[in-house]
């Protein structure tokens, strides 16, 4: 069952001291207009409301469980506004007011449409991933999903209402299956029409601005066509800067510091021990790569792959080279085919991976590792620039271009960043989990990394006014979102593998393998509930709380061995693990695909309704009550028997899920593996 909390998820809070030091944070923080916040979209957890009065004698009202905006609905229309805790947060991350905007400022908006369809699609999907359904797995075809969903009359009605409600609004953008409406104006006519005002937001550290505003109110004519809107109240994800562990260019260009080791022998035995492709395999049952030419190689090759990537990170051609030739891994075109259809929209390069190991730590080790276990497998790498003023929305476009509104989407995609659930705009959350439930329709795998920074996400790593943790009273621990999402399979991290000890959770703090040659991770396995997504009905009977549990699953996260400017040095986090699963299951796709069988798609309702022992071996020691790099600790969640906040349902036994995976027998070509 779910892991005991050490601090409370949400609980009513009345400390004057933490109120006044919050009402001292949103100082210069523009207030939102007189009227409605947030109405939130059909689904949406929580109608709480927090009113945060320093002056009051009692100090406040209720924190909200996790940070949403706060929601009324007047007047039936569609309203959002920056909530005082979200503007205590984003003032801890650097972000400040520089000024209000010149009204003649050209700035785009997208809108969200309003879409029609919805219920008849969940309960499509409901049934598509329901191993006891007649129609499990009978995947639909883009054409049978866009029957179900199309919405070209709203998007239409949508348009021409912001064309009629002022000569200076344009449209610039508009998705292929009319999810969103971008258009753009002068600040001005955007005040106007959105009954608010703009100012411009700075971050010091990274010298960024961007456009915002407090609140905004959709006027009668759009209201009927738009949910929400994006590029007025959303910032982008408050983010660590880089991975624990891995030097910067300052801190390589200040000295002659040279990171990492020149051979993998060298990084092995300075370590102790380091997770491989080949660790791997022995550990969780992985089949060797099939050899060239093998009719195993050419089943393999069937399946499509994808890895994320933004915040300017590159792969390194030549180290995935190196990478691939100590472990034995084929160097021919199958592997080399790590753009596909994706040509276009990836960055690789070996020189800024040289410069700043920073550049390519991310990107490096999700292409080694689904590479490394899958290597035969189509690899794409899907690149989306960082979120800057219009990251969300490029992301969310980019997202529903690529891969929702195409013909041809890939098997697996896997997504090592995330960003605390509070700093989900309601558009952001509404767009992604419409594309997650089409892509989950048409059979496509989502895997998305849980975090590394325990149950409090990497605010944890934010002060305020000198103190730590001092997030969790106003707003309750943090899930990472995509991962948190429903229709998205939440990896989390074990540790242990590496040197050959059985595994327990990964966490800073975790001090039991040191007398036997370990060392402390650098981070610690994200988990938790969320508070935007529901707990799914496949989840009943594992933990009480109202909201979806994560992770949902783990695989080792520490001291993955990778290469980086051809330096090898050993990196931590369920940002390894979440590609590393993702390999898997491209393996599982391509015995089926070979036997005529449809790819597995969605995994979480066959794993809970299979989590059995000899599936998953459960992780009862350990916790994920600290941050990355062993502090704070603002609480969180124990390991225990069965379905835990920490490592989910425990670690895979790959031959037992493959056969899992196959309901109509024996696994399609596992006799080929003994």
């Amino acid at each position: 069952m779910a892991g005991t909390l050490s601090v409370a998820m949400a609980y009513c809070f009345h400390s004057r001291l933490a109120l006044l030091a919050l009402a001292s944070a949103l100082s210069s923080w523009p207030e939102a207009h007189a009227g409605p916040a947030t109405s939130w979209a059909d689904g949406l957890d929580g109608d709480d409301e927090c009113a945060v009065d320093p002056s009051s004698e009692s100090g406040g009202a209720c924190a909200l469980n996790a940070l949403q905006m706060r929601r009324s609905k007047v007047n039936s229309h569609a309203t959002e506004s920056v909530s005082a805790q979200h503007a205590a947060l984003l003032r801890a991350s650097g972000w400040s007011v520089a000024r209000r905007c010149n009204g003649s400022e050209l700035h785009e908006l997208a809108f969200a449409v309003r879409q029609r369809g919805l219920e008849s699609l969940r309960a499509a999907v409901a049934e598509l991933t329901d191993p006891a359904s007649p129609k499990y797995r009978q995947w639909l075809s883009h054409a049978e999903v866009r029957t179900i969903v199309e919405n070209q009359e709203n998007a239409r009605g949508a348009k021409a209402a912001l064309l009629s409600s002022h000569p200076g609004i344009s449209i610039v953008h508009e998705s292929e299956e009319g999810e969103v409406v971008s258009a753009q104006a002068p600040i001005a006519v955007w005040e106007q029409l959105l009954s608010t005002e703009f100012h411009e937001y700075a971050h010091g550290e990274r010298r960024e601005t961007v456009r915002r505003a407090a609140d905004y109110m959709l006027p009668d004519n759009l209201n009927p066509f738009v949910d929400a809107v994006l590029g007025a109240v959303d910032f982008e994800a408050i983010r660590p800067k880089s991975i624990p562990g891995v030097p910067s260019s300052q801190e390589m260009s200040s000295s002659d510091h040279q990171f990492g080791f020149a051979t993998f022998k060298d990084l092995a035995e300075t370590k102790g021990g380091v997770v491989s492709p080949k660790l791997l395999q022995r550990t969780y049952g992985l089949p060797p790569p099939a050899d060239r030419g093998s009719a195993m190689a050419l089943e393999d090759a069937a399946p499509w792959q994808v890895v994320f990537g933004t915040l300017g990170q590159y792969w390194s051609p030549s180290d995935r080279a190196t990478f691939e030739r100590q472990f034995s891994i084929p160097e021919d075109n199958y592997v080399r085919q790590m753009h596909g259809e994706l040509e276009g929209n990836s960055k690789s390069g070996d020189a800024e991976c040289r410069s700043d190991p920073n550049n390519c730590a991310e990107a490096n080790l999700d292409v080694q590792y689904m590479m490394g276990v899958s290597p035969w497998a189509k690899i794409g790498y899907w690149y989306t620039p960082e979120a800057k003023a219009s990251g969300m929305a490029a992301f969310l476009n980019d997202f529903m271009a690529t891969f929702v509104n195409a013909d041809k989407c890939p098997d697996v995609i896997s997504i090592s960043y995330g960003m605390p659930e509070v700093s989900v705009t309601k558009m952001a959350w509404m767009l992604f989990e419409l594309s997650a439930m089409k892509l989950t329709a048409r059979g496509v795998t989502l895997l998305a990394a849980s975090g590394d920074d325990g149950a409090a996400s990497f605010l944890a790593r934010k002060k305020l006014n000198g103190e730590t943790c001092w997030f969790v009273p106003l707003i309750g621990l943090q899930v990472v979102w995509p991962a948190s999402s429903e229709w998205v399979t939440s990896v989390g991290a074990t540790m242990g593998a590496e040197i050959g000890k059985p595994e327990v959770a990964c966490a800073s703090n975790e001090s039991i393998y040191l007398e036997d040659g370990g060392d402390l991770p650098l981070i610690t396995t994200g988990g938790g509930f969320a508070s935007k997504s529901k707990r799914p009905s496949w989840q009943a009977g594992h933990h009480n709380e109202t909201g979806r549990g994560m992770p949902d699953l783990s695989v080792a996260g520490h001291a993955y061995a990778i290469v980086i400017g051809q330096r090898w040095l050993s990196v931590d986090g369920t940002s390894a693990a979440a590609p590393a699963v993702a390999g898997m299951v491209s393996l599982i796709n391509a015995r089926l695909l070979a036997a005529g069988k449809p790819s597995v798609g969605f995994l979480n309702a066959l794993l809970y309704q299979n989590a059995t022992a000899d599936v998953f071996r459960d992780i009862t020691i350990g916790n994920n009550k600290c941050a990355a790099l062993g502090a704070p600790c603002c609480g969180g969640y124990d390991a225990e028997q069965g379905w835990d906040a920490v490592t989910g349902l425990g670690v895979p036994n790959f031959p037992k899920l493959q056969e899992l995976s196959s309901p109509w027998g024996e696994a399609p070509g596992a006799a080929e593996y003994a």
